[in-house]
């Protein structure tokens, strides 16, 4: 490679909070070892009436610097300051990250102003969580304007493929996060939460319909009398109401099994929870991919994941955790299985073992960005 290209990335970046965000700021450190990246960032992602979080800004703060907080989806004036901006920079690659057919007028504007054949947009949905009936037609007329789709499983790829079967699409694999451990003891973490010398499962992340922690309960509910000391911590802000998972917990009468942190978690506190696990369960009803399974594998710990979109793909069945259909029952099975067989230390020495395959060094040869 004679020269640095330079690249501009345009997306969430921190302080904006959320696995979006924390991922692009992974992929611009890697890709920065071999170019020069400038970020193209959102001062909001979106208006405050239809977010339902508590803050879109969180306390995570990024080493990388060469960021310009230029991107409002709603202001038309922030598109042309982004516009003027590709234009000023020219640069050899574009790569945009993209979750939500709200962004699509935003990202075509901005993909105008770079030269065709450098345009790359990294999905990581295809459809939003909540479908609309219209994303197909925005989505339709967003492909004709990339030479790029990155995807980063086999789901996304045939998503797009429905709707443009001529598109180049880059099938890659989301990359583990590499948030350092510290030297505190595990059982530390279990005595602060105080749950020492329970079986602990964990879900984390922002709490949506999608995300089946119903079915988690109702498992819970069948697996009470076959597994001792079983304990599940829930981590995360809620989207919606809790009401009705409590209301079914105490109608299961498994209060005791369940602990609710109700708030978004730190960069700098995830260890906490992920390091007083045995075993991290993904009981989602529908997915592309997922950042809370790079999160286990990067603590190393067991998942148990339900086979929707493209989590399966992510999975050694049995070997780094166990790929189960959607429903209580095969969630429960599985749980019973991984406590009562005693499976952490074998999982986990499994995926400390093989989850090289998942570097960002690895992502950013996939891309193929240099040649």
């Amino acid at each position: 490679m004679s020269s640095r290209l330079k690249i501009v990335t345009v997306g969430p970046f921190p302080p904006l909070r959320g696995g979006i965000s924390d991922f692009h700021d992974s992929l611009v450190k890697q890709l920065s070892k071999s170019s020069d990246v400038t970020v193209l960032n959102f001062k909001s992602l979106y208006p405050k009436i239809f977010f339902p979080g508590k803050s879109q800004y969180g306390s995570n703060q990024s080493s990388f610097k060469n960021v310009y907080t230029i991107l409002s989806p709603l202001n038309i004036i922030s598109w042309i300051k982004g516009r003027f901006f590709l234009k000023k920079n020219n640069p050899d690659k574009l790569i945009v990250s993209y979750w939500n057919f709200f962004f699509i007028p935003l990202y075509i504007f901005l993909l105008g102003s770079v030269r065709k054949g450098n345009r790359y947009v990294l999905f990581h949905n295809v459809f939003s969580h909540e479908r609309k009936i219209f994303e197909s037609f925005f989505l339709k007329y967003f492909l004709n304007k990339i030479d790029y789709c990155i995807v980063m499983n086999n789901h996304n790829k045939e998503l797009i493929q429905t709707i443009n079967s001529k598109v180049k699409i880059i099938n890659n694999l989301h990359p583990i996060y590499d948030i350092p451990k510290s030297n505190t003891p595990n059982n530390i973490h279990k005595k602060d939460l105080k749950i020492e010398g329970k079986k602990t499962i964990l879900f984390f992340g922002l709490i949506r319909e999608y995300k089946g922690l119903d079915l988690l309960i109702k498992s819970i509910q069948l697996s009470k009398e076959k597994v001792e000391n079983l304990q599940v911590l829930v981590v995360g802000e809620s989207y919606q109401s809790l009401k009705p998972y409590h209301r079914m917990i105490k109608e299961f009468g498994i209060e005791d099994h369940f602990i609710f942190i109700n708030r978004f978690i730190a960069k700098s506190n995830i260890e906490k929870y992920f390091l007083s696990s045995d075993l991290v369960v993904l009981p989602y009803k529908s997915a592309s991919q997922s950042g809370i399974l790079s999160l286990a594998y990067n603590f190393n710990r067991p998942v148990i994941v339900t086979d929707v979109g493209g989590l399966s793909e992510y999975v050694s069945n049995e070997r780094s955790g166990f790929i189960v259909e959607p429903n209580p029952k095969n969630i429960s099975d599985k749980i019973n299985i991984f406590f009562n067989s005693n499976l952490f230390s074998e999982m986990s020495n499994f995926i400390k073992d093989h989850k090289e395959k998942f570097s960002w060094k690895l992502f950013e040869k996939r891309l193929n960005l240099y040649e």
